[in-house]
């Protein structure tokens, strides 16, 4: 039995009549900018650009909230359609409350009552999360896993953020923690990561970690201005270099590690995998499709897909609006 990767064409899938319909806003909450679109226009064919908000150009929490608040309502002037609004950020939150305990690279985004604050800003449903549960969001309503009602979604970038989908919908667990696989272990007495676990995959696969890989494997070689990084690596593996190659079969070993593992776990109908590393492509899928198909059982392997993300930066946006809408819908 194998297990299927599916390369899929970066078109958005969405394409009926929608302007009648009740309508969602999105926010993608990163480190450096909040990005902010509507649900049906980041999902429609003429591909429209978000509104983006520089976090370095508001020197406050209210300040950065206020401009938030003015871009939504600029979209509500123009679609009296939007019923709700969702929110990804990239930290711990309380997806019950709306509570953000701490943001990773905000400063002074700490114990925010961010939904109350802007429920009452707005006058419409607020939802926050976890920015990874919004990429899996994305991905299994309008993405790669359309269908599947079991689904393991990763971006590899930076760090490596996590999110589950089981029976349709999203799992969090108790603390709203859940799908941390940057946290999943592949070595028990590998470094320690920032909470002490031993072998974390994020000690392994991230982009300095990769950086840092190829620092050592080029070693004798001219270093290109700026250093090693994942894109110059592919470059690299596309013209043939086997050491190039080689280094993106050992970030397949490491990633295969966790997610055979997680299979047996979980066994889910795919893993879904995007952010950065994943634009490797077959370089890193197909070895990663191999090294998964001898660590697992034929029953787990027979439906088993391994998918490039459908959806790439505007993700976060398409997941935080989706699930907000559905959950307005479901109310």
């Amino acid at each position: 039995m194998k297990v299927y990767v599916l390369l899929l064409a970066s078109t958005h899938i969405m394409k009926a009549d929608t302007s009648q319909k009740p309508c969602s806003i999105g926010i993608d909450f990163g480190g450096t900018s909040v990005k902010i679109g509507s649900l049906f226009e980041m999902l429609s064919d003429e591909n429209q650009e978000p509104k983006v908000l520089i976090t370095s150009d508001y020197d406050s929490v209210q300040s950065l909230i206020t401009a938030m608040v003015n871009v939504v309502n600029g979209f509500r002037e123009d679609n009296g359609n939007i019923v709700t609004l969702g929110c990804g950020v990239p930290g711990l939150v309380d997806f019950e409350l709306g509570h953000i305990h701490t943001l990773t690279n905000v400063p002074g985004w700490n114990d925010i009552p961010f939904r109350e604050i802007l429920e009452e800003r707005l006058e419409i449903p607020i939802f926050v999360d976890n920015d990874a549960n919004c990429m899996a969001y994305a991905e299994y309503r309008y993405g790669s896993a359309q269908g599947c009602l079991n689904v393991v979604a990763l971006t590899l970038g930076t760090g490596i953020g996590g999110g589950l989908i089981i029976g349709g919908e999203l799992y969090r667990g108790t603390d709203f923690a859940a799908g941390e696989l940057g946290n999943h272990s592949i070595d028990y007495q590998g470094p320690e990561n920032t909470y002490g676990l031993r072998g974390a995959l994020e000690c392994y696969m991230g982009n300095r970690q990769i950086c840092e890989l190829a620092s050592i494997r080029f070693e004798g070689r001219q270093v290109p201005e700026g250093g090693w990084n994942p894109k110059l690596v592919t470059d690299l593996a596309r013209e043939g270099d086997p050491i190039a190659i080689e280094i993106w079969d050992q970030v397949a070993e490491w990633l295969a590690s966790a997610l055979a593992s997680t299979a047996w776990l979980l066994n889910p109908d795919a893993f879904v995998i995007g952010g950065g590393i994943a634009c490797a492509g077959d370089f890193l899928f197909e070895p990663l499709r191999k090294k998964i198909n001898n660590q697992v059982s034929d029953v787990i392997a027979k439906e088993l897909k391994i998918l490039p993300a459908h959806f790439g930066k505007e993700a976060g946006i398409i997941g935080s609006a989706a699930q907000a809408l559905d959950k307005y819908n479901q109310s």
